[in-house]
């Protein structure tokens, strides 16, 4: 029995080191594949259209990371991802930069307005935030005391059938 357990633990302990040392290899390549593997900042599309990949995030039909022509406006991409849902806050996006930069746009003005020098032109990286509003975060306050409700309501019930 002591031999088994005295195998198991040697096997144990070369198995932890020699992922360790795999680990500190893969670690050094990564750092020098992470600079050599960047991805391209521009794709060339179909019909030589040139690309960038944003990212949308928040209250819009359908978030996610897309590829839209350069020249593409916010409004461009919003409408490609389906619109901004009701419950969006369109006097607040956000649109954060590769170099840390923020733009709070505010896209009911320009549908007031229609000057197109309220909205950025997207560039590779960009992250778009769409906010919600606080009747959305009040709506989902009210759905989880329903549901807390609902499952405190089948607690008591089936206490008084015992």
């Amino acid at each position: 029995m002591t031999k088994v357990v005295t195998v198991f633990i040697i096997i144990l302990l070369t198995s932890t080191a020699y992922s360790q040392s795999f680990d500190n290899l893969s670690g050094g390549n990564s750092a020098q594949t992470q600079f050599s593997d960047k991805p391209a900042q521009y794709i060339l599309g179909s019909g030589d259209i040139l690309l960038v990949n944003v990212n949308l995030w928040g209250h819009v039909q359908r978030p996610g990371i897309y590829s839209v022509p350069s020249s593409y406006s916010l409004i461009d991409l919003i409408s490609s991802a389906g619109g901004p849902l009701s419950t969006a806050r369109l006097n607040d996006v956000r649109v954060v930069r590769k170099d840390q930069e923020v733009l709070k746009i505010d896209i009911e003005k320009f549908l007031k307005t229609g000057d197109n020098t309220l909205l950025p032109i997207l560039q590779p990286g960009d992250t778009i935030i769409v906010a919600g509003s606080i009747q959305d975060i009040f709506t989902q306050i009210v759905g989880l005391a329903r549901d807390l409700a609902i499952i405190f309501n089948v607690f008591v019930l089936s206490q008084r059938l015992k």
